[in-house]
């Protein structure tokens, strides 16, 4: 197996198990071509933006600090990273991905 097909079988699990265990509101999408799923959540009827980076699958939110909603937005974004970290380990495991 490619590297290439072993990050397209990562980044769809990843995609498929954030969609399945977050309420995803829009979804990923890379329309603008520049490295980074665009993607949000509604988390106590709030929704919160984030990029995931096609590289590593790094999370980053849109809020800024000092904005309203920053802390809650930053701690998605930690619970996006670790879920998306063990996602990671699992679906490498099940693949025979190294």
């Amino acid at each position: 197996m490619t590297k290439k097909e072993q990050k397209n079988i990562i980044t769809k699990h990843v995609i498929e198990a954030v969609q399945k265990n977050f309420n995803v509101v829009a979804d990923f999408s890379d329309d603008e071509g520049h490295g980074y799923f665009t993607f949000s959540i509604e988390s106590e009827g709030n929704e919160f933006f984030f990029d995931m980076s096609r590289n590593d699958f790094s999370i980053i939110s849109y809020k800024i600090r000092g904005e309203k909603l920053y802390n809650e937005a930053q701690q998605l974004e930690k619970e996006l990273d670790e879920f998306i970290e063990n996602e990671i380990a699992i679906v490498r495991i099940k693949e025979g991905i190294i």
